[in-house]
């Protein structure tokens, strides 16, 4: 073969690897791909991609442009490194913008429109808008006395049983907003929690309560083990210097209803009122728990992220267990969510 048609032969097969992506880093082949641009209010966009980003090119200002001119101010990966966070000038309601992105995909370009009203999800996995943040844990609950301190935290379930056994479940929402540009409680205008339900213990249909925490709990690290030091327990709150007033966590006062930060003074273990109830029957679906009173709660933990302690879900004259899936199930769309929709002015909220 000639010089010649050595220096052909390499010419034609960089133009192959060039067109289709020969295992080269960065070709089309393997760029990620913008799968959703979603604006979450005035100031702020929320980007999704189909794999995992360079940070450094996905935090480079220089890669994203909105139109007509919108600054772009910061860009943040997201800890599960396929969604990319824009701090913004302010959008206008309503009016449509076009944002390109360069340097992390091929150049793409799409049409953004922020709506007043806004809905977003909270929870863990890539589903959800915003990932972690999620405590959740049972307290195994069996009439012998032995088996009382046992806390399944690291477990793929939720459980409450007929025996006493009751669940905890909380997300912290305060610092996201504040992200956002949201500042003011009275922004969200509804709050709901969604389970799905892994199985029921019986056909009968049953009413799982909830009532706002009163005291700070620790998760439990254990699957299905004794409490280690710190841990919720049938007993007590995190250790055994911090007792239930009446175990396990279910004394309650009337007029002590979790609103103001001076009910959250050890007191009583949990609210008076019932803030949700829901009626579980067949497993394998999802059940909401949803209301004004809900509402009112993530408006007070927004407000006072302090006492975020959440939810206590427990059987109301129950007679067998219902089990839920928690935060570590494997299959994400059946973990814990929460889910506020919100109104995306910052004016609102100055």
């Amino acid at each position: 073969m000639s010089h010649r048609q050595r220096l052909l032969t390499a010419f034609l097969v960089l133009c192959l690897i060039s067109i289709f992506g020969l295992g080269i880093q960065g070709s089309p082949a393997e760029s990620p791909n913008l799968i959703s641009a979603t604006p979450l209010s005035q100031t702020a966009l929320q980007l999704r991609f189909d794999r995992t980003l360079n940070p450094g090119a996905a935090e480079d200002l220089s890669n994203y442009r909105i139109e007509p001119k919108i600054e772009v101010e910061w860009a943040t990966l997201d800890s599960r490194a396929t969604i990319v966070h824009l701090s913004t000038s302010p959008l206008e309601i309503d009016r449509s913008y076009t944002l390109s992105v360069h340097g992390i995909v091929a150049p793409k370009e799409v049409t953004i429109t922020l709506p007043e009203i806004m809905e977003v999800t909270f929870g863990e996995g890539q589903g959800v808008t915003f990932s972690g943040w999620v405590r959740d844990t049972s307290l195994i609950v069996d009439p012998q006395k032995k088996l009382r301190n046992y806390n399944a935290g690291a477990e793929e379930f939720l459980l409450c049983t007929p025996t006493g056994g009751v669940f905890f479940l909380a997300f912290d929402i305060m610092e996201t907003f504040e992200e956002i540009g949201i500042r003011q409680a009275a922004s969200i205008l509804n709050a709901s929690i969604s389970l799905h339900a892994a199985s029921v213990g019986n056909d009968m249909s049953q009413q799982i309560i909830i009532r706002r925490v009163l005291l700070p709990w620790h998760e439990g690290a254990q699957k299905s083990q004794p409490a280690k030091e710190n841990e919720l327990t049938y007993n007590s709150a995190m250790h055994q210097n911090f007792p239930w007033n009446k175990p396990p966590a279910q004394a309650m006062l009337e007029g002590v209803n979790g609103e103001e930060p001076s009910d959250y003074n050890g007191s009583e273990d949990v609210a008076y009122r019932i803030d949700g109830l829901t009626e579980i029957g067949a497993a394998e679906r999802r059940y909401l728990w949803l209301g004004n009173s809900i509402t009112e709660a993530a408006r007070f933990w927004f407000t006072y992220p302090d006492y975020s302690y959440g939810y206590l879900f427990a059987l109301r004259d129950g007679t067998a267990p219902v089990r839920f899936s928690s935060k570590e199930h494997p299959d994400e769309p059946h973990r814990p969510v929460l889910t506020i929709q919100y109104n995306t002015r910052i004016g609102n909220n100055e």
